[in-house]
């Protein structure tokens, strides 16, 4: 069994791993702008990310129940490494949109993994806080991947920034040989039996579908965020380097959030802080473009990451709870086609409402869908 010195592996594979992913994610727009794509493209390049883990994820959830969680990290960390590469050799858009297709379902992989190795191999009065530990190292690499990524891009060249994060990625690679490998017992035949329909039914499950629906708000305002930030800042006339310091402080507010969230959840109780932090990401949205000052965007930027930070692991915690224990990571997977498909189709979406009616317009829509979504986001903790 996996101990106490594994999870802590886990964060420090996640924050490694995160450094790259994300420090990427705010370049991909930019790289595009600079090859004189559109709104309109850019809104379709971001979308590329997640369209292969929409048809995949739960096919990838299976595996993972099956095979165990250490192979699929170990090999997702790989790929994913070498896919963030491809913008160096071609920046091209052609190479733009291979590097997010891998990369995206390198993500999922690894993602839906990493949850499952630290969900289900703790014990029940464990399992939140190792999945803290894994959330904590995410946000860590949220945080560092932008403020690295926006320095390298002005010190070199947004391709060059690409290449460097993509070795930062490999890192992650020592760590997870260290791993203990764990596995659920789970009887194959039955296993086997089940059809792709019968995933379906996990939402009869009352908190799985909330939580679902909280995740996806929560991954809306993210991806938004992310994709369309740097164009807004560039906009109002911001450098790289504030942009990333700028996005930067978005993931740190992410830490500095998760580290009290036990208080939190301990004073006011799961269901009020999941609808609290949703409301207030909604109200910091529409107050985004109101400012150009580096400053006031700074500061929303922290306060947008505190509600955007606590919910997610919420929902995950939540999740792995109302889930059937041999179905951990396939409806893990199931949750992330929920994610994978809200991130697919919102970035065209609001790229078409970008080149309408102005970047500010995604941030004022996104803040109001959040707003509304958080009406239908209570947890029932007695299920």
């Amino acid at each position: 069994m996996p101990t106490a010195h594994d999870y802590t592996r886990l964060g420090i594979i996640a924050a490694f791993f995160m450094i790259g992913m994300m420090g990427t994610r705010p370049l991909v727009p930019l790289i595009a702008d600079e090859n004189g794509a559109s709104a309109v493209e850019i809104g379709i390049i971001v979308s590329m990310f997640p369209v292969l883990s929409l048809l995949f994820a739960v096919r990838i959830g299976k595996v993972i129940d099956r095979v165990g969680s250490k192979k699929p990290i170990f090999i997702s960390t790989l790929i994913a490494s070498l896919s963030l590469m491809i913008p160096f050799v071609s920046s091209k858009l052609a190479g733009i949109v291979i590097s997010q297709l891998v990369a995206g379902i390198a993500n999922t992989t690894f993602v839906v993994a990493s949850q499952s190795y630290a969900g289900h191999s703790s014990q029940p009065s464990e399992r939140e806080n190792n999945i803290l530990k894994f959330s904590i190292g995410v946000a860590i690499g949220s945080f560092l991947g932008p403020l690295i990524g926006g320095w390298l891009a002005d010190l070199f060249t947004t391709a060059y920034a690409f290449l460097i994060l993509s070795f930062i990625g490999v890192l992650s690679i020592f760590f997870v040989v260290a791993l203990t490998p764990y596995q659920m017992e789970v009887k194959q035949k039955q296993k086997s039996s089940r059809s792709v329909f019968e995933t379906f039914y996990l939402l009869k499950i009352k908190n799985v579908r909330r939580a679902f629906l909280i995740s996806s708000l929560i991954l809306l305002g993210k991806d938004m965020f992310t994709a369309y930030f740097p164009l807004l800042a560039l906009q109002f006339g911001l450098s790289n380097t504030s942009i990333g310091v700028i996005v930067a402080m978005n993931a740190l507010a992410g830490i500095f959030v998760r580290l009290f969230m036990p208080k939190l959840i301990k004073w006011f109780g799961r269901t009020n802080v999941i609808l609290l932090s949703i409301v207030t990401s909604g109200l910091f949205f529409i107050l985004i473009p109101l400012s150009q000052h580096e400053l006031w965007l700074g500061m929303l930027s922290f306060l947008l990451g505190m509600g955007l930070g606590i919910g997610q692991p919420l929902s995950i915690a939540t999740t792995l709870q109302s889930l059937p224990p041999d179905r951990a990571a396939e409806g893990l997977g199931f949750r992330m086609t929920s994610n994978r498909l809200t991130q697919t189709v919102s970035p065209f979406i609001f790229g078409v409402i970008a080149q309408s009616f102005g970047m500010a317009a995604v941030f004022f829509i996104t803040g109001a869908i959040i707003l509304v979504g958080s009406i239908k986001s209570k947890i029932e903790e007695d299920e």
